[in-house]
């Protein structure tokens, strides 16, 4: 049979072995936490991250679109311009006709 000192010393073991479990579970539930908290806050930051990139692209984008615009719409005036110009020199040539037609009728 087993002494007394021995079977102290065995429920003693069984004692600690279940505190040193205790703590483990204790300690990977803390750490399991930190761990979702920090994953969390890794998802929100990257969520910012990527709408000021989105942000930043369309404000690029944006204003690349604007210079497009204002290039095209200077070669519209141009256009304009250059039609205008040449229906100007034919003006006179026009109005010569019109004022010979009404005086032949």
């Amino acid at each position: 049979m087993m002494s007394m000192d021995a079977i102290k010393q065995v429920t003693d073991s069984e004692a600690q072995a279940r505190e040193i479990k205790a703590q483990a579970q204790a300690q990977a539930q803390t750490l399991l936490a930190q761990a979702r908290k920090d994953a969390q806050a890794a998802l929100e930051q990257a969520k910012k991250d990527a709408q000021a990139q989105v942000k930043a692209l369309m404000e690029r984008t944006e204003a690349q679109a604007g210079e497009e615009l204002q290039k095209t719409l200077a070669g519209f005036d141009a256009q304009c311009q250059a039609l205008k110009d040449r229906a100007g020199e034919h003006m006179d040539q026009a109005a010569a006709l019109i004022v010979g037609r009404v005086v032949k009728s």
